[in-house]
């Protein structure tokens, strides 16, 4: 992974066992992370940092991490979102992000879903195109309201 500022990833859980223990295997996988606990401090972090990717948890205090990533892509849109969720059903608000994992994933599947959102938003597929539960889905409203 590259050392550069823009592949900084923003790690929200208010869980802080859970956000230590990400955080700590996320940087042991060369990652620069910022760990969070709080919705309405990712969303300062998000405007006041460079970050690459947001890693929400889905069980949010006061909040879900769909809602969260919704007020994200309008500060951010072009900002790959992943959703780790510990919940068996899809989660309200799917469509806020771009990927969505369960946390029971091993680390070479979330590190291989990291990778793929980052090439994604290199090559310009975040946004109006796309990538939720390892598919490709077109949004003509959004793509729309971008040549507005």
């Amino acid at each position: 992974m590259a050392d550069s500022t823009h592949d900084t990833i923003l790690l929200v859980d208010d869980d802080s066992m859970g956000r230590s223990v990400r955080k700590l295997v996320l940087e042991n996988q060369g990652h620069k992370v910022l760990a969070v606990g709080e919705a309405e401090v990712a969303l300062r972090t998000l405007r006041e940092e460079s970050i690459g990717l947001v890693i929400v948890d889905y069980f949010l205090d006061g909040t879900t991490g769909t809602e969260l990533a919704g007020k994200m892509r309008k500060v951010k849109p072009h900002v790959p979102i992943l959703l780790l969720s510990g919940s068996a059903e899809m989660p309200a608000g799917i469509e806020y992000v771009d990927s969505y994992l369960s946390k029971l994933e091993p680390v070479s599947v979330i590190e291989n879903k990291i990778a793929e959102l980052m090439r994604n938003r290199e090559s310009g597929k975040i946004g109006p195109q796309r990538t939720v539960l390892g598919q490709t889905r077109y949004r003509e409203a959004a793509s729309a309201d971008e040549k507005s």
